[in-house]
């Protein structure tokens, strides 16, 4: 059996039919349009407005992985204060004679 083809708008316009209804399930929307409910979750998943519109720019990975690299710094940072202030304590209890 030959697949169909669906046009972007019909997809689109099933995807918002999908969220505009008051909780209809998408094996009812997809049994209503005459297609695959599998077909129609794909379409939901691409062309709904929980679906990414756009991939991340360099810019933002750039950002975020300096991010964690900072975040992973300033871990190391605090467990060095914390080892420090150990010491400090540990060293001003041997030195009250």
């Amino acid at each position: 059996m030959p697949s169909k083809t669906y046009s972007e708008e019909f997809k689109r316009d099933a995807v918002a039919l999908y969220e505009n209804s008051d909780g209809a399930s998408i094996q009812t929307i997809a049994t209503d349009l005459g297609v695959n409910r599998a077909t129609l979750a794909n379409w939901v998943k691409k062309y709904g407005t929980a679906a990414p519109t756009e991939k991340p720019s360099p810019a933002s990975v750039n950002e975020a992985e300096r991010i964690r690299k900072l975040e992973r710094e300033v871990r190391k940072l605090r467990e060095e204060r914390d080892i420090l202030r150990k010491a400090a304590k540990y060293f001003a209890e041997e030195t009250n004679w």
